[in-house]
């Protein structure tokens, strides 16, 4: 609007001018002709004079000769009467020409003829009867001096007659030049008025379509507010009078419009109390909006509703008011409260089961170390004859508690890293040496044939915690001995750069590409592990110790040809080292 307003006034501002400029053009131009044509009149009137002078030289001239040669005094009447017109003539000659210096020297150039043509016309008046010779003489001055007057006034009727020409040309040139700067300003003024009209039919048809959009945008408000499935109520800032609400809070309060409109909802006992109202609204009222303030309202005649409030400050009418988006969350609540005693109930529940665990740990591995040792006791007490058929017996004994001992252990670190008692405790130690010796000890435990081959690459001392390290390690070796056949090498490669890198790589059975995605899961197994033992966890265990490591792990495996589990962890380095 504020745009419109300013090209609209430039375009009137320029109309008036295109019509100020018109009006002070015409008239200069009509005082241009005006003068001009004053003076082609003047110029007229002046040859006029001249014809009239020319044709009084004559008459005197004939008049003076008549008295001089008849002595006549008839003649003497019409001479004074031509000699006083002459005279007047000129002085009107001479008023014309007197703004006009070259002209005003030619008008005397005429009247010091016509003062020698009077005072030749006079001397007839004394000399009468002359002898012929002076008559001649007399027609011979006359002769001379009219030829001087004729050629004198024709002279000056011809630049006359020059001038006024030259002033209609003028006359007519400023007449045109007027003609075609009205025409071209009264175009310019028809297109200014074009353009004017123009600017305010677009901006009229412009407000219209606002006009439209602003009904379109008010009805789409009001549908909105009036049909929204969440309650929303617009109340006064500072007294907290209501002075509108939809259907959705009607609903949700049990009140009408009618009945809460002019009223606060402390009145209406909607509120508790002002207190409540004002702890509500005092952030909206500072911040400009709130968001999702859980609170509870009392409808009529209901039991109190749990509800989130949402609050915006607007204007309406120059005065502030609250718009409040009021959602009923009672179900949410009672869902939440179920929630949590569900939560605290599965924490009391995790709580025992840990218990348990711990408890089970404990109480299964005394009597399974002494199982152990009683085993190794046995050993000892044994007769020769005797001991190959009971040593195959001890050996399956030592076997079991080996793996109930290690399912133990499993369960009992799963509880552990549930519970987040590990924590990462990094040292510094001889990656080469720290791996081998892992490697070495495991050769107690391989299969017939089973030979665990250990290589190293790059520098030899890392920053690693030495248990989660080494466990890691552990399962991945043990799995591999497990699930590969006698007679098998199985590879550890360890290089230390950038990061640490871990593979260990098996030919054993091999993991089906159905199961790898799931391999890391609790308790799962792949479907060809058939009757060999375990428990699932392993691997389970394996990749949390990894993921505190912040390391990763790649899977290379192909059904009945071996395993390569790939081990990649960021280098650590101690503050104050690079």
């Amino acid at each position: 609007m504020t745009s419109f307003k300013i090209i609209l006034g430039v375009l009137f501002g320029a109309l008036v001018a295109a019509m100020a400029v018109l009006g002070l053009v015409s008239y200069r131009t009509s005082l241009v002709v005006e003068d001009t044509s004053q003076l082609v009149k003047d110029t007229r009137t002046v040859i006029h004079l001249a014809e009239d002078i020319s044709s009084l030289s004559k008459d005197i001239q004939l008049e003076s000769n008549g008295i001089f040669v008849s002595s006549d005094s008839g003649y003497a009447r019409p001479y004074h009467e031509a000699r006083t017109s002459i005279l007047g003539k000129l002085e009107e000659l001479k008023a014309l020409s007197g703004n006009r210096p070259g002209q005003l020297a030619k008008v005397q150039s005429v009247e010091g003829i016509i003062q020698e043509l009077l005072t030749f016309g006079d001397s007839a008046l004394v000399s009468r009867q002359n002898p012929e010779n002076k008559l001649i003489h007399r027609i011979d001055q006359a002769k001379g001096l009219r030829n001087r007057f004729t050629m004198l006034i024709d002279t000056f009727k011809s630049e006359e007659s020059c001038l006024m020409h030259a002033r209609e040309e003028a006359n007519t040139a400023s007449i045109e030049t007027f003609d075609r700067l009205f025409l071209m300003l009264l175009i310019g003024m028809i297109l200014l008025l074009f353009a004017t009209f123009f600017t305010i039919r677009y901006n009229f048809n412009k407000r219209i379509r606002v006009e439209h959009k602003l009904q379109n945008a008010n009805d789409l408000f009001s549908k909105l507010f009036n049909e929204s499935p969440v309650g929303i109520v617009i109340a006064q800032s500072e007294s907290g009078v209501i002075t509108d609400c939809n259907k959705s809070f009607e609903d949700l309060i049990n009140y009408s419009k009618e009945e809460m409109v002019g009223k606060t909802g402390v009145e209406l006992n909607i509120l508790e109390s002002a207190i409540q109202r004002e702890e509500l609204t005092r952030a909206a009222r500072e911040q400009g909006k709130i968001q999702d303030i859980e609170t509870y309202l009392k409808p009529k005649d209901r039991d109190p509703v749990w509800v989130a409030i949402s609050m915006q400050l607007i204007q309406i009418k120059d005065k502030d008011c609250l718009m409040s988006a009021v959602a009923d969350i009672t179900a949410h609540r009672k869902a939440e409260e179920k929630i949590r005693s569900a939560l605290a109930a599965e924490k009391e529940l995790s709580k025992m089961k840990s218990n348990f665990v711990s408890m089970a740990s404990h109480e299964f591995r005394t009597p399974l170390t002494t199982i152990l040792s009683s085993a190794f006791l046995l050993e000892k007490y044994l007769k020769d004859e005797q001991q190959p058929a009971v040593m195959k017996h001890i050996a399956r004994v030592k076997s079991s508690v080996n793996i109930l001992t290690s399912i133990l252990d499993e369960f009992l670190s799963i509880t552990k890293i549930e519970e987040g008692k590990i924590q990462p405790k990094m040292e510094k130690l001889n990656l080469k040496e720290y791996l081998q010796n892992i490697c070495l000890n495991f050769r107690n435990f391989t299969k017939p044939g089973q030979n665990i081959i250990y290589h190293h690459f790059g520098k030899d001392e890392a920053y690693s915690d030495p248990v989660l390290l080494a466990n890691i390690l552990n399962n991945l070796v043990t799995n591999a001995i497990k699930y590969s056949p006698e007679n098998t090498e199985i590879q550890v490669t360890s290089t230390l750069n950038d990061h640490i890198h871990l593979n260990v790589k098996d030919k054993g059975i091999g993991i089906p590409e159905v199961d790898r995605k799931y391999l890391f899961e609790r308790f799962y197994r792949a479907s060809n592990a058939g009757t060999i033992q375990g428990t699932g966890l392993g691997l389970h265990i394996m990749k949390h110790y990894v993921d505190m490591l912040n390391g990763s792990v790649e899977v290379i495996s192909e059904e009945g040809k071996g395993t390569e589990f790939k081990l990649d962890f960021e280098k650590v380095c101690p503050e104050g080292e690079i």
